[in-house]
C-alpha cells in the first residue's frame, strides 16, 4: 500500500513472467497460449502431433506419432511453468470430449511430459487401451491398484485397473493450453 506501480512496470512483470492477478489477489490466473519467446535461445519447439486425446468415448490410435507442425514456446515460461518436465519430453495434443470438462475442455490443447510412463503419482494422463487414446484422471490405491475417472460430475465414469487390462501409459498431461497447471 505504500506505493502504486505503473503500467510499465506491471508490463516488464508480465514479460517476466510473473502472474499479476496471483500477486493481488492470491489467485492464478493462467489463460491462453503461453508467451512468444523472447529470441531464438529463448525458443524451444514443441511437436504437435495428429493424435488425440479423447476424453469421451475414445479415439482411434494413429499407430505411428504424425508430426502436424512444432509450436515455438519460450524456455523460461516452461521453467516456470512446467519446471519437473524436460523441455525435449514435451508434446501436444488435442483433447476432445467432454468427460474432462473443467479440467480441459473439448478442443483445449494438452501439453504432456512423455517421459511419465508410470502413473506413480496422481494426475491427468494420456491413455492407450483397446486402440484407442484417452486422456482421464489416475489415482493410485493404497492396495496398488490404479482407479481411472473423468472430472466433469455428470459424465462421471470410474474404472479400476488392477494389472489384469493392457494400458499404456504415454505420458502425463502437465499443462492445458487453456492456461491450467497440472
Amino acid at each position: 500500500g505504500d506505493r502504486a506501480p505503473t503500467a510499465d512496470y506491471l508490463q516488464r512483470l508480465v514479460s517476466a513472467g510473473i502472474d499479476i492477478p496471483f500477486l493481488f489477489t492470491g489467485r492464478r490466473s493462467l489463460t491462453g497460449a503461453a508467451p512468444a519467446p523472447a529470441n531464438d535461445a529463448d525458443t524451444i519447439h514443441i511437436p504437435l502431433l495428429s493424435a488425440t486425446g479423447s476424453m469421451g468415448k475414445g479415439n482411434d490410435l494413429i499407430t505411428e506419432d504424425v508430426l502436424m507442425g512444432e509450436i515455438p514456446v519460450s524456455r523460461h515460461w516452461l521453467a516456470l511453468n512446467v519446471p519437473r518436465s524436460r523441455p525435449e519430453a514435451l508434446q501436444l495434443v488435442h483433447a476432445y470430449g467432454d468427460s474432462m470438462l473443467g479440467t480441459l475442455n473439448s478442443g483445449d490443447f494438452a501439453i504432456v511430459d512423455t517421459d511419465c510412463q508410470v502413473a506413480d503419482i496422481d494426475g491427468v494422463y494420456v491413455l492407450q487401451a483397446n486402440g484407442q487414446l484417452f486422456i482421464k484422471r489416475v489415482t493410485r490405491r493404497m492396495d496398488g491398484a490404479h482407479v481411472i475417472t473423468s472430472d466433469n460430475p455428470s459424465v462421471r465414469t470410474v474404472d479400476v485397473l488392477d494389472g489384469s487390462q493392457p494400458v499404456r501409459i504415454c505420458g502425463r498431461v502437465v499443462y492445458g493450453w487453456n492456461g491450467r497447471r497440472f
